[in-house]
């Protein structure tokens, strides 16, 4: 250990109480942390009950999506697009909370937006494929992430 408490093996990366530059010109010292731990980790500690909420969040997403007659409901203009926005920014915020890496989760879910309209339009009968649901999944699956990032800045 150096002097001013870095490690050799650390060479280039900050640690605790190191001055960085701050961006806007001036020097900043990290804050002090209990050695091992993280001031403010990028991905959350997994939690038992994110993981089933995540589970939960899913199979409501695949019932949704893939039930041969569609879910029933009051026929109000729109609806059908705030469904498929919330149907996707559910699951993708539980699995962030939950601790699962950003680019895995909402890639998978960006990638199943337009297959889930494609198995509608093709494999399921009583059902069409939309470009539009399509485009409501991808804007779910942004405010589910954008909420994340909200939610986790307002963390102590």
């Amino acid at each position: 250990m150096r002097k001013d408490g870095a490690y050799e093996h650390c060479r280039g990366i900050p640690t605790r109480g190191a001055l960085i530059a701050d961006g806007f010109g001036g020097m900043t010292r990290l804050p002090e942390s209990a050695p091992g731990t993280a001031v403010g980790p990028l991905v959350r500690k997994p939690n038992r009950l994110w993981r089933v909420a995540l589970g939960v969040a899913l199979a409501i997403q695949l019932i949704a999506l893939y039930s041969p007659e569609g879910l029933g409901g009051p026929q109000i203009t729109g609806l059908d697009k705030v469904v498929h926005i919330s149907i996707f920014a559910a699951p993708a915020l539980v699995a962030l909370l939950a601790g699962i890496s950003a680019p895995w989760a909402l890639g998978i879910l960006a990638v199943h937006a337009p297959v889930s309209e494609l198995i509608q339009h093709f494999a399921l009968s009583h059902r069409s494929g939309d470009v539009f649901d399509a485009l409501a999944d991808f804007v779910g699956v942004a405010l589910g992430a954008l909420a994340y990032l909200v939610w986790s800045r307002r963390q102590p």
